[in-house]
């Protein structure tokens, strides 16, 4: 499915530094549930972290209701999905379809208002939830996924998520669980730091993900009161282009460092999300020709719940899965009725890379190896940045010529 960007593998570093600057310049079953197809509106036209006995991590279990009491509560409980989006694109619409299909209680956050950076997703998470909790729409111990709009897909069940948020691991705390990733971003020098905290941690997806969060609906919402605290202002306002993910990296090492219980978790097993920024893919895709196909991860074994096409090549592995698992065929979608709105890959949902886009986006993969090698350095204390070197070999040559 992309075999053509990594076995034609483009070694592009110009590209690849051009494709940096633009990164960092940048403001994210399925289906059918498995017993029956479910119906719905059409869209066209209408949208303008595992514990173990004594390790480190467990100082961060707070008071947590057993396995069994969680499961005797399943059947009480409704699976809430809240997405950041504030405005409508293809892999939205989906995602909405998808969660709908898939027996979740689903909305947008942020629809219609303006993006101030960031910063607005904590903002806009903990507005929604305090209303709903208020109001009785969500419970306090009812499962929750926070997850961004325009480049995750869902392809596990309600029912699935409130299983395996009712047993070991994530049944052993109270604290919400993110999604994990191998990059330690927006600050590399802080990946040491966050292994000394999760010592337990036996895959490469260590790195807490702000792009993708669970838990209890109570616990999540005292998380995002303790980040946006953490950013100064009034209870209303947040500081412009703050990077939420940076914010959640100092939050955690700030408490984890001083002995403090640590506020989150990481789904580093990947049996709820899937993060896939990756140099090749760390997953098999199962069940094409079944109702719900699914993404089996190679190293844990496990089938998470959500997709998170993260970064640069999560977008090229994400837009090759669209058409892989036929997203737009199951929740009865074509690309033609999505095509009004815009989108967040490198192409529509559905579609076919032409052979201009398949190059320009093969640099990013050359990209993932200079920020993987950024990381390396940073872990042994050595700043590496290859922009800005070529910013001042760019320089040095200007002033050269005149």
């Amino acid at each position: 499915m992309l075999g053509r960007p990594l076995v034609r593998y483009f070694r592009l570093p110009c590209c690849a530094i051009l494709c940096g600057v633009a990164y960092r310049l940048r403001p994210g079953t399925l289906f059918v549930r498995s017993h029956a197809l479910v119906s719905c509106p059409s869209v066209a036209g209408r949208h303008s972290r595992s514990v173990r006995g004594g390790s480190p991590t467990q100082r961060s279990v707070a008071t947590a209701t057993s396995a069994g009491e969680r499961l005797a509560g399943v059947v009480e409980e409704r699976a809430h999905v809240l997405s950041i989006a504030t405005e409508y694109r293809q892999e939205a619409v989906i995602l909405q379809r998808c969660a709908q299909l898939l027996g979740y209680s689903f909305q947008f956050c942020g629809l219609g208002d303006k993006w101030g950076g960031w910063g607005t997703k904590l903002f806009q998470y903990r507005r929604s939830l305090e209303r709903d909790l208020r109001h009785g729409k969500i419970a306090p111990s009812d499962p929750v996924l926070l997850i961004d709009g325009w480049d995750c897909a869902l392809v596990g069940p309600a029912e699935e998520l409130q299983r395996k948020m009712a047993s070991p691991p994530y049944s052993t705390t109270s604290v919400p669980w993110y999604a994990g990733e191998r990059i330690c971003g927006p600050d590399f020098f802080k990946a040491s730091r966050i292994d000394d905290l999760y010592t337990d941690v036996e895959t490469p997806w260590r790195y807490p993900n702000a792009g993708c969060m669970c838990g209890r609906a109570e616990p999540v919402l005292r998380l995002l009161e303790a980040l946006l605290a953490g950013l100064g202002g009034d209870r209303d306002e947040f500081p412009e282009g703050y990077n939420d993910q940076g914010r959640l990296h100092e939050h955690l090492l700030e408490l984890g460092e001083r002995g403090d219980p640590l506020p989150c978790l990481v789904d580093s097993r990947c049996g709820i999300f899937q993060c896939l920024y990756e140099r090749e893919p760390q997953w098999d895709v199962e069940a094409c020709d079944t109702l719900v196909p699914r993404l089996r991860n190679k190293l844990t074994g496990e089938r998470p719940i959500v997709l998170h096409g993260n970064g640069h090549t999560g977008r090229w592995f994400m837009q090759s899965l669209w058409r892989e698992m036929r997203f737009l065929e199951r929740v009865g979608l074509t690309p033609a009725q999505l095509a009004h709105l815009p989108h967040d890959g490198p192409v529509p949902p559905g579609t076919f890379p032409d052979e201009a886009t398949e190059r320009n986006w093969a640099a990013t993969f050359e990209l993932y190896r200079i920020i993987e090698m950024q990381m390396a350095y940073a872990r042994v204390g050595i700043e590496w940045d290859p922009w800005k070197e070529a910013a001042a070999k760019a320089a040095l040559g200007s002033d050269g010529k005149n």
